[in-house]
């Protein structure tokens, strides 16, 4: 099958070389559209499965500028400059020839359709997945201001459906907050990790720094997880060793419900270690406000119920983007 061109530039200097692109493409760039660019990147897999079965896939070339690309990304510019190797051949020859490997075909096109102001070819909405890998590609080229309009309209269309994240998604979307510093998505999303998030904190390759994954988030849900699992371990002691609280029955019954739910939640024996333990802190806060108003006579551990409130009240406040600026210095 013969390459597809794409001229952005017809006068570009600048050819990006794309092998097995995706069979579905139109082999004139005026045919091409935002539909076949905006699409579920699991129906796209599943097509060019398809497709790679029937036709053989073809080698797709975009011509482009390297003044457009150099103005929107230092990674581009870096890339064009004297030293290496794409930079002295552009500068020898006029022309360089880029192969592109490492990104899936309709991202990068969809990137250089937005960095050479193709805006009809620019989808209202993506779904997450591809919202998320269009931002790590933004990440990695640090192009932020030229596809920042287009990027908050994704973002907002995702906002208006309100979504729930499952804890994948959670990262997915902390990874385009930090991308796109959305203060306020940003801060939303860390409260609701903080949360939620069961064991170690991974950024599941995402471009998000070590200090918001690690050296945050994993610190302040570790502290404050092994705060509310010390004053349970507390109580246990007390139930079973300290003075009678109320009466023998009680404290027998009030002992034995704490220690069930605590082994259900796996915080029992032995007491567990930061950040090994598998309950979240959400889980944590139900668990222990149900068993509280499971028995009629005692509040079972007033204590408890005070620390969670108290702390509920701290994650509320998330991570403050303002915080980590210095972290989007790149050298």
């Amino acid at each position: 099958m013969p390459d597809i061109l794409y001229e952005f530039d017809p006068d570009g200097d600048v050819t990006f070389i794309i092998e097995n692109a995706p069979g579905f493409l139109p082999h004139n760039l005026s045919d091409l559209n935002a539909f076949l660019l905006s699409q579920p990147y699991s129906n796209t897999d599943v097509e060019l499965a398809e497709i790679a079965k029937s036709v053989e896939s073809p080698s797709l070339h975009i011509r482009a500028s390297s003044n457009h690309l150099m103005l929107a990304s230092p990674q581009f510019k870096r890339t064009f400059q004297h030293g290496f190797k794409e930079g002295t051949e552009l500068r020898s020859a006029g022309h360089v020839e880029v192969p592109i490997c490492d990104w899936k075909p309709l991202l990068f096109l969809l990137l250089m359709a937005i960095l050479h102001g193709q805006n009809q070819l620019v989808p209202r909405r993506l779904c997450m997945l591809r919202l998320t890998e269009m931002a790590v590609l933004v990440d990695y080229y640090e192009c932020y201001e030229a596809v920042a309009i287009v990027f908050s309209l994704w973002v907002e269309a995702t906002e208006k459906e309100r979504p729930r994240f499952s804890t994948k998604q959670s990262m997915e979307w902390l990874c385009i907050t930090w991308v796109f510093q959305r203060g306020h998505g940003f801060n939303s999303i860390t409260v609701n990790i903080l949360k939620n998030s069961r064991g170690k904190i991974t950024a599941n390759n995402l471009p998000i720094p070590t200090k918001i994954i690690a050296d945050e988030m994993q610190n302040i849900k570790d502290f404050y997880i092994g705060k509310v699992i010390h004053r349970l371990h507390d109580l246990v002691d007390r139930l079973q060793c300290g003075p009678q609280v109320c009466n023998k029955q009680c404290d027998l019954i009030r002992l034995g419900i704490l220690v069930k739910r605590m082994h259900e939640l796996g915080i029992l024996s032995p007491t567990p270690e930061a950040p090994t333990t598998e309950c979240s802190y959400k889980e944590l806060y139900e668990a222990y406000y149900d068993m509280s108003s499971s028995f009629h006579h005692c509040q079972l551990m007033p204590e408890v119920l005070g620390i969670l409130n108290v702390v509920d009240d701290l994650l509320n406040y998330g991570l403050n983007l303002k915080s980590f600026a210095s972290l989007r210095e790149k050298p």
